[in-house]
């Protein structure tokens, strides 16, 4: 009997064993790997977040790649891919598109970011109001050349819905990456650049301080039709409550259906880490930590929380 008893306990220690799942077997919010496609205008806050959340999360694998606003979503409308990370929603027909095969997606908005209007610091006149500023975009005839990073990109979307046009005009010039329009842009006076905020919004990038000394930020006003508050910058204070004409949130957008480690990344970058980061980085977080102080009649004041 006690033969049999030991070769029960061996067996049933077996099969268990057999049954536990490793590590990198092992699916959830914070376990498991998922392949998300970014935009590229986005690389540099992605990437901030991405590592943070992995050193956090050890058993968690993001496998994340650049690409156009275009190409990006004919691969998730492809389903060669479940998640990605862009500066738009899906649009009504894209939405209806995946409802056809029983794909719903999810939006989660992590951040507000904006497009920036660059000039050369040779430029005396770096500011113009919201109408003149989409009458120069869609007009060949201004005398303005237009410098854009990819004509695939989210950027080139957003000026076509600005100018109601099908195509870009002969005055936008393209080039392959944003480094060639910011030299491009301190070599021509006559050319103004457009790029996403996020290139230049970090001011502790060293990087960022030197394309900073050698660029003009244009100033915009808003619509005629709106509160006026001057010629405004995109700056991150600028950012809240749309001030600034031309912001865009960032999203990510999932259609996985279920609660993976894409999941736990869209609630990573909307939690109180994720959100630091944004801030940080010179965006404007969609959800910021409330802060509460405990002010005595010293001259010291307390954060309690």
């Amino acid at each position: 009997m006690k033969n049999v008893s030991f070769h029960i306990i061996v067996i049933t220690f077996l099969l268990s064993t057999g049954c536990v799942k490793k590590s990198e077997e092992m699916t959830g919010p914070t376990m498991g790997t998922i392949d998300i496609v970014a935009d590229q205008t986005m690389k540099d806050i992605v990437e901030q977040e991405k590592q943070i959340f992995e050193r956090t999360y050890k058993y968690a694998k993001l496998n994340i790649s650049y690409a156009n606003e275009h190409d990006m979503f004919k691969l998730f409308l492809a389903d060669s891919i479940d998640a990605i990370m862009a500066t738009r929603t899906l649009t009504t027909e894209e939405t209806t598109y995946l409802n056809q095969f029983q794909s719903i997606a999810r939006h989660y908005p992590f951040a507000t970011g904006a497009i920036a209007f660059i000039t050369n610091k040779n430029v005396k006149d770096t500011t113009a109001t919201y109408e003149e500023m989409i009458s120069k975009l869609g007009d060949a005839s201004s005398g303005v050349l237009f410098v854009i990073e990819n004509v695939k990109s989210g950027i080139t979307q957003e000026v076509l819905k600005y100018i109601g046009q099908p195509t870009l005009p002969k005055h936008f010039y393209e080039l392959p990456s944003k480094n060639e329009v910011l030299e491009y842009v301190q070599a021509h006076d006559d050319a103004i650049g457009i790029i996403d905020y996020s290139d230049i919004s970090d001011s502790d990038n060293a990087y960022t301080r030197q394309v900073l000394e050698s660029i003009h930020l244009m100033g915009i006003s808003r619509p005629v039709d709106s509160i006026q508050d001057g010629f405004i910058q995109p700056y991150q204070y600028n950012l809240q409550d749309r001030k600034y004409p031309f912001t865009r949130d960032l999203y990510f957008i999932s259609k996985t259906g279920k609660s993976d480690v894409g999941t736990g990344f869209a609630s990573f970058i909307s939690g109180e880490i994720g959100q630091k980061i944004i801030l940080k980085a010179g965006l404007l977080p969609k959800f910021q930590t409330e802060r509460y102080l405990e002010i005595n009649q010293t001259a010291d004041i307390k954060v309690i929380k």
